[in-house]
Parts: C-alpha cells; sequence; structure tokens
C-alpha cells in the first residue's frame, strides 16, 4: 500500500501493528503469525504406545502440512534397551472439517489413525491390538525468550507488546512490529557494529507456507561476519539435507534435525572463534564454531574453510557484522544478542 497521498496520522491509525523509524508502511496482521490459528493441527504430539504385556512406552509424532487438506504424519515409539529403531510409520493424512484421517502400511503393518480436538489417536487394526494416545504439545524452543546477560550488545531488544529498537541495524525497510519481533524487509538487514570472537543468541520464526517445498519455503539466513551463512529455512519433519536448517551450505550439515514447526520461535546459539589472520590479510587460521539449534547441539567446534555464498565477501577477516537474509519470505526475528569473547 503506497503511502503518497496520505497524511501519516491516517496511515497510522489504519495500520494494524506499528513500524518504527521508516514511518508508516503496509500493515501486517498478527494474527497470520499465530499457529494456533493458522493450523491448530500442525506440530508436535507426545502420549504413549500401550499394548498388552508393555509398560505404557514414551511415543511422538509430528503432524507437518503439505498444502491444501494434505498432512504428512511421523510416528516414532522411543526403543526398548537394546532396540536400534523403535517402532516408527510416516502417513499421509486428509483433513476434512477440523479432523485428519490416515492410515496406510508401514513396518509391515497396517495403521489407522485420527488427529482432532488436540490429540492423536492410532491403532493397529488386528487381533493384536496397540493403540497411540497423543496430545498436542505447542513448544518453542527451550531457549526461547532468554535474556541477554550483563555486559552483552543487545542488537535487537525483545519485549512483547513493544515494537523493538532497529536503531542497531542498517537497513531501516525491515519493519518493527508490535509483538515485540522484526520482520523481513528489502535486502539483507546488517548490524552497525562489527565482531570478531563472540557468543550470539538468536530468536526466528519461519512463515507458514504448506504448498511450498526446498528453498521456497520459509527461506532467510543468519551471516555470522556478514560472511558465513547458518541457514534459516521451514525444514520441520524432513529428512536432514544439504540446503536444510543449520547447514552451511556445501562445508557443514547438521548431525540432527532439531527444527520446529513454522510459526514457532526456534533459536541459534553460537560460539563462534573468528579466523586468525596473518599480516598480509591472510588467514592463518580459519574460524570455527559450535551451534546449538533449539538447544540441540547440532555442530561441535566446526572449522569453516572459507566463507560461504551470498555474504558481504569471499575473504576471510577478523571482524564482521551480523547479517540476515531476505530471501523474500516473511521470516521474524527477535531477541538478538552478542557476548563479546576471548580465545
Amino acid at each position: 500500500m503506497s503511502r503518497i497521498g496520505y497524511p501519516i496520522f491516517v496511515c497510522c491509525l489504519l495500520s494494524f501493528v506499528l513500524i518504527s523509524q521508516g514511518g508508516c508502511e503496509e500493515s501486517v496482521e498478527l494474527s497470520d503469525f499465530d499457529p494456533a490459528k493458522v493450523d491448530p493441527l500442525m506440530g508436535n504430539y507426545v502420549g504413549t504406545y500401550e499394548i498388552w504385556g508393555w509398560e505404557p512406552a514414551h511415543a511422538e509424532a509430528q503432524v507437518i502440512p503439505e498444502g491444501g487438506n494434505d498432512y504428512r504424519v511421523r510416528i516414532a515409539v522411543e526403543p526398548a534397551e537394546g532396540d536400534v529403531w523403535g517402532i516408527q510409520g510416516e502417513f499421509h493424512g486428509k483433513k476434512k472439517g477440523e479432523k485428519i484421517s490416515f492410515s496406510g502400511e508401514s513396518g509391515g503393518v497396517e495403521w489407522e489413525g485420527t488427529i482432532a480436538d488436540g490429540v492423536l489417536n492410532a491403532s493397529f487394526p488386528s487381533d493384536y491390538g496397540g493403540t497411540f494416545e497423543l496430545k498436542h504439545e505447542a513448544k518453542n524452543s527451550p531457549k526461547a525468550g532468554m535474556a541477554p546477560p550483563e555486559g552483552a550488545i543487545v542488537l535487537l531488544p525483545y519485549k512483547d507488546g513493544t515494537p523493538p529498537d532497529l536503531s542497531a541495524w542498517e537497513n531501516q525497510s525491515w519493519q518493527a512490529l508490535a509483538d515485540g519481533t522484526m520482520l523481513v524487509g528489502d535486502g539483507p538487514q546488517v548490524s552497525k557494529q562489527e565482531f570478531g570472537d563472540h557468543r550470539l543468541h538468536l530468536e526466528f520464526a519461519t512463515p507458514y507456507l504448506p504448498d511450498k517445498r526446498g528453498q521456497g519455503r520459509g527461506n532467510s539466513g543468519l551471516y555470522i561476519q556478514g560472511r558465513y551463512e547458518a541457514q534459516v529455512l521451514d525444514s520441520y519433519g524432513l529428512i536432514q539435507r544439504g540446503g536444510d536448517i543449520g547447514s552451511f551450505y556445501k562445508m557443514a550439515v547438521p548431525r540432527l534435525n532439531a527444527a520446529l514447526p513454522p510459526l514457532y520461535w526456534q533459536t541459534y546459539d553460537i560460539t563462534f572463534r573468528a579466523p586468525r589472520m596473518n599480516e598480509d590479510g591472510s588467514a592463518k587460521e580459519h574460524a570455527r564454531l559450535t551451534v546449538e539449534l533449539n538447544g540441540a547441539v547440532i555442530h561441535d567446534d566446526r572449522v569453516l574453510e572459507g566463507p560461504t555464498a551470498g555474504g558481504i565477501s569471499g575473504e576471510e577477516a577478523a571482524k564482521g557484522p551480523i547479517m540476515l537474509q531476505d530471501h523474500g519470505n516473511q521470516v521474524r526475528y527477535r531477541n538478538i544478542w552478542v557476548v563479546e569473547t576471548e580465545d
């Protein structure tokens, strides 16, 4: 929506959210980012698997939207002692009204189940029995909302219900929303301050794009020192690949997929050791980092043998800014802070 010809105060009255620095821009409805309203069936389910002769076993499921009324349902039972795999199944389901029904064969047996009113029920329709009852668990990262420690450099302050101050950033086309978050704008976002060795905490939420696939599904990126991209993408419920969340392109693939569903708050906690440089500007030692995604270590003291594509420079350096990528998707960020460290 153009501002031309509209008084500023009228534009502000019509906005659903407050946009900082750049004045009033096209409004954003915050309800579009609420997973309980957008898709209450999506996400994690936790409960038990019960069968005669066993103690109830811990079981979990992921319900992944795939566009239209299609869903993918993954169910797993915690392996018993000595069992490598446990019980696992993956199915395609259809939503009708407010209920998903699914069925199919997995592990050599037939399954059937339903998801409604926050409960996933599944069973093996045979004489041998076996039933699952799992309840929806709406969880953000266990580190979401973590307060910056004393002495931290706060790049994006977070207070629920207060638009954040964007003065630490170069690109004022990115929007400060009324829920305390920053929405991707036009072009990359770059911090004004540069960093060498540091610890970084950053929170993000990918948009709900169930019809999209691959790199079109909630794409952005966190560039450490503006050079090393940790992928931001909706990779919930996927088999981990080289371009999914937590990857450093053609350099480092996460050892596990710790992604949460779209719209839920996820966290990166990164300990970064900058390259050590020679006097002539060449790198004496490459950068190293440890990365936690949603509290799970996905890279442990990993060497990065050079910058990834798309950054501010293809050359290694002792310092650089934090950069966030615009890839045309409505990814949101909040609660970004840095603690500078010494090796």
